[in-house]
């Protein structure tokens, strides 16, 4: 099995590490740069994003299964675990990577649009407008999958990865020079809304087992698994550093292993040995965000004493 890893300051760009394979005398392929594979889970925060203009974290989906009809072959997606709600939040849909949710999702939101937002994120590589594009199964090159998250942690700022800033030749005379790129792919009010969406994930979702793995700060984050397990990621990120973990078959054979069973496990090994990037604070909530109390039992604004489950939920201004 191999695997690879990068590291990114998420408001510089800077990239702090990059594991590009097992070891580099077997092979000298960059798994991080030039490999393509399918993100599975990971790719699902930008149908989650795309939505956020119409839609909230409180708003209803559906779980119930259907079949959809691609160049003539019946496609009938499912989740990778039973789940009987006939109908998730929002929230709970990315948290617990429902999809079945994330297909009733993206066909409301329209394929197109997430295919646009994906092109502004960096994606170079083709993403075709079927409905399995919004479980993960266009393939994308790692490194622009890490760079994608960044403006989650950045207040929508893309940044451009950057390796080496300066090359001097032998007298310190500088031979070429990298300046930091950044553009604004995202408002700061839909960043945090994503931020918060993706700290459920680590806090009730699929990769709450990071608190078994003594991460006990505020993370955010998305576990990836792909079809016959021959994909596992996690891609999380702290306000100040974001990582990527990949591990699988060269070949696709499949590894028997999910997102939060292979890669989680390392991604929290690498990030406990970086205790300088671990302020242990959480983003600050921008203008075009409002808390507000919501009933867990109606999904609506509660009332004072009259709900038996409230609990704080983020809304885009105008929209609670």
């Amino acid at each position: 099995v191999e695997g690879a890893l990068i590291s990114i300051d998420t408001k510089t760009g800077h990239i702090l590490a990059m594991v590009g394979g097992r070891r580099y005398a077997e092979s000298q392929f960059n798994r991080i740069t030039q490999a393509r594979r399918q993100p599975g889970s990971a790719f699902k925060p930008f149908v989650y994003l795309t939505a956020l203009d119409r839609f909230t974290p409180v708003t209803r989906l559906s779980n119930a299964p259907k079949g959809y009809r691609v160049n003539g072959t019946l496609w009938q997606p499912r989740n990778y675990a039973p789940l009987p709600e006939k109908e998730v939040t929002l929230r709970t849909a990315l948290a617990r990577s429902v999809n079945l949710a994330t297909v009733d999702l993206a066909l409301q939101v329209g394929l197109d649009p997430i295919v646009e937002t994906a092109g502004r994120f960096g994606f170079s590589t083709p993403l075709p407008a079927y409905p399995s594009l919004s479980l993960g199964a266009a393939e994308v090159i790692p490194l622009e999958l890490a760079r994608a998250y960044c403006p989650f942690a950045a207040d929508g700022l893309l940044p451009y990865p950057l390796a080496a800033k300066d090359v001097l030749d032998e007298t310190g005379q500088v031979l070429s020079r990298k300046h930091m790129t950044i553009e604004r792919v995202t408002s700061p009010a839909k960043a945090f809304m994503m931020s918060s969406l993706l700290r459920s994930v680590v806090e009730t979702g699929t990769a709450r087992s990071l608190k078994s793995m003594g991460i006990a700060f505020p993370v955010a984050g998305k576990t990836g698994t792909t079809s016959n397990y021959r994909d596992a990621w996690f891609v999380g990120y702290t306000p100040d550093l974001l990582a990527l973990v990949w591990v699988g078959f060269d070949d696709g054979s499949p590894m028997h292993a999910s997102g939060a069973g292979a890669a989680l496990p390392i991604w929290a090994e690498l990030v406990r040995a970086l205790p300088r990037y671990v302020s242990g604070t959480w983003l600050t909530m921008p203008p075009g965000v409002v808390a507000k109390t919501v009933c867990g039992a109606s999904g609506q604004l509660a009332r004072s004493g009259r709900c038996p489950d409230p609990h704080q939920e983020f809304f885009l201004t105008g929209t609670a």
